[in-house]
């Protein structure tokens, strides 16, 4: 019986032991419930001493701390009190233990705002940069079609805008002038074949539309052509106009300079429309697709936002970074889009219909 009763001493001792760890382990995992049960009961106790006079003094972080002089600091934060005019005692609505003030300026360096509760889509965000670039399908390079000297240079920088019909340069070329020659000559033959018979008049033909057609292919225009039968000269000068219209980014050609046939003096991109390649995770491929809209934003134009569209994703993910590129095309109606420029990107994918929860967020 004496060892019954000693065992039976211990194991209530123990017991006890671990009543008080469970008791202090149940107060401090609910202390902020308790916390806020005592406030909601006991409420805050007003303050010991109002304001007299006109002004009063208070706490902006603890409205209900009012002093009559500004020679005290708030009892709870420790802040200096602020100064305002004196008005009557606010009531505060069912259910709210307190009220924080704040002036616009604490309001605006603390990034504060509100919004309304309500139901809505989830949408999930992915945000992701890169930068702008030309587009390749919109990349021209009007090579040389005839032979000669450069007397005379109409672009003659990079960066230049040349629009589609503007002149390039003007070009010496003794191929050309003869070759105009040759024509002329079978304009005359077709006027003195009038009364010949109908196989000399079609030969006659088919030389003029041969002498045309090599002309056009070496770079006149129908207006020079028409000019060049309505004066009957030939010409030793040409002057070469732009097929396409686009930015110059590449110039190999200066005033002087001898070019031959397919050379590529100039390398013309039309950026009415503009690459933007994204560097996006790995971990978000599955929820990028080809066809989906990205809202765009840069410095450049702060404030505004464009939005492109997915064209392309890349089949590989790069080792270094694992990240994959993505293509996004870019309508640039006003050119205020440059190559190299630094873009913002954002996809927004919704998750779910409305009221709908998405556990795999």
């Amino acid at each position: 019986m004496s060892n019954a009763w000693q065992v039976i001493k211990t194991l209530f001792l123990r017991l006890r032991f671990i009543f008080v760890f469970i008791v202090i382990g149940l107060v401090v995992g609910n202390w902020a419930w308790i916390k806020n049960w005592t406030d909601k009961r006991l409420g805050h106790r007003p303050a010991a001493e109002t304001a007299t006079g006109d002004v009063e003094w208070f706490c902006p972080m603890h409205p209900s701390i009012v002093r009559s002089t500004s020679n005290e600091k708030c009892p709870i934060c420790g802040m200096p009190l602020s100064k305002r005019k004196k008005g009557g005692v606010a009531k505060l609505p069912d259910g709210v233990l307190s009220r924080l003030q704040f002036t616009p300026f604490r309001i605006q360096q603390a990034g504060l705002a509100t919004e309304e509760i309500g139901y809505r889509s989830m949408v999930r965000e992915i945000r992701a940069v890169g930068s702008l670039d030309w587009d390749e399908r919109r990349i021209s390079h009007p090579s040389v079609r005839v032979a000669g000297r450069v007397d005379e240079l109409f672009v003659n920088f990079v960066g230049a805008r040349v629009k589609k019909g503007d002149p390039l340069y003007r070009l010496y070329s003794p191929d050309l002038a003869t070759t105009q020659e040759e024509y002329l000559l079978a304009v005359k033959s077709i006027e003195e074949t009038k009364d010949a018979s109908a196989d000399a008049k079609a030969r006659a033909r088919r030389l003029v539309d041969s002498s045309r057609e090599r002309l056009r292919l070496w770079g006149l225009t129908d207006d020079q052509l028409a000019e060049l039968e309505k004066t009957r000269k030939a010409t030793t000068h040409v002057t070469i106009t732009s097929p396409v219209a686009g930015v110059v980014i590449k110039k190999a050609i200066d005033l002087g300079h001898y070019v031959a046939m397919g050379e590529d003096p100039w390398t013309l991109a039309d950026d009415s429309v503009m690459w933007l390649q994204v560097d996006v995770f790995e971990r978000d491929l599955p929820l990028v697709r080809i066809g989906q809209a990205v809202d765009l934003a840069s410095e450049a134009w702060s404030g505004k936002t464009l939005q492109g569209k997915i064209v392309f994703i890349a089949p590989t993910v790069e080792a270094e970074t694992r990240t994959t590129k993505v293509r996004v095309e870019v309508p640039n109606p006003d050119g205020q889009l440059k190559a190299g420029m630094y873009v913002t990107a954002v996809l927004r994918i919704p998750l779910g219909k409305e009221q709908e929860v998405f556990y795999g967020c």
